[in-house]
């Protein structure tokens, strides 16, 4: 007998085949009344999941992400095909997690109501490329931890964040967004300073940009984020 899990994971694939075939079509195929949603409906998109789903084909990982959130996602198929997906783990709100998912494929989610996505080719000036590096990401995540660790309003430990780094050819990162909020915009604004102050050796050739770093709201003497940074430096 077909667990709780597999059941919601076989409807997410025949829902997430359905849409596909939907975002082919015209947009003013549907009126828009077709396409309203309740206002009392609840707004899923925010609601906020712990989620697991490792580095996958991008499809994949969408039938995991829809099994688990319950959000429908509109998504041509040609487009989907082939591309890899990020991991995600940890709690985030179902747009955040999406987004986090979606970084380095070259794709955008974009709210349809409060309870689907559909998932948009960026342009080309926006699209990331190059290749990943495991071993540059990891000496810029120490370099940002190094730094977050040496402050009192933005040391890892009470709050959850995701964001993206941009380097550029002399190692310093260039651009920093924030795919989610800490739920403090003083801290919002203090990491967004901190990480622009980053620095560290010129990246490779063709490396993958932007960068992932998540952090996690547990104590950093539970991780050792912060073994040897010192507070204050």
């Amino acid at each position: 007998m077909d667990s709780i899990f597999d059941r919601a994971h076989a409807s997410a694939r025949r829902m997430l085949g359905i849409v596909a075939l939907l975002a082919l079509c015209t947009p003013g195929m549907f009126p828009p009344r077709a396409r309203a949603e309740p206002r009392n409906d609840p707004d899923r998109l925010q609601i906020a999941s712990q989620l697991d789903i490792p580095v996958q084909a991008l499809e994949e990982a969408l039938y995991a992400f829809s099994a688990v959130t319950r959000i429908a996602v509109f998504a041509d198929g040609n487009v989907v095909s082939g591309r890899r997906s990020t991991a995600v783990k940890g709690t985030f709100t179902s747009l955040e997690a999406l987004r986090i998912m979606l970084t380095g494929t070259g794709l955008d989610a974009q709210p349809v109501g409060t309870q689907a996505v559909t998932l948009l080719v960026r342009p080309v000036q926006e699209r990331p490329g190059g290749v990943p590096n495991p071993r540059y990401s990891a000496i810029l995540q120490s370099a940002a931890l190094h730094r977050l660790c040496g402050d009192d309003v933005a040391s890892p430990g009470p709050y959850r964040m995701a964001m993206q780094l941009w380097v550029n050819e002399r190692g310093q990162v260039k651009r920093v967004e924030l795919l989610s909020s800490t739920g403090d915009a003083t801290r919002d604004s203090r990491l967004h300073e901190l990480m622009t102050q980053v620095s560290v050796e010129p990246p490779p050739p063709m490396l993958r940009q932007p960068i992932v770093l998540v952090i996690l709201p547990r104590p950093p003497e539970a991780t050792g984020d912060c073994a040897g940074g010192g507070r204050g430096r």
